[in-house]
């Protein structure tokens, strides 16, 4: 077990380093979301969806 964990210690760190960046990712999107960061500018002409955004600005 330690042998192989020697022997593939470059991959495992690599591994556990994009598992941490991805996971600083979605914990960075997450509190964008809940702080209501990002997302719809309010520029509706170049936007074509209909969002809640035109509601609130009436």
């Amino acid at each position: 077990m330690f042998a192989w964990i020697a022997e593939n210690a470059i991959t495992i760190v690599v591994i556990a380093v994009i598992l941490v960046l991805i996971g600083v990712a979605v914990f960075s999107l997450l509190k964008d979301k809940k702080n209501k960061k990002g997302g719809c500018t309010g520029n509706c002409a170049s936007c074509g969806m209909s969002c809640s955004y035109k509601q609130k600005a009436k």
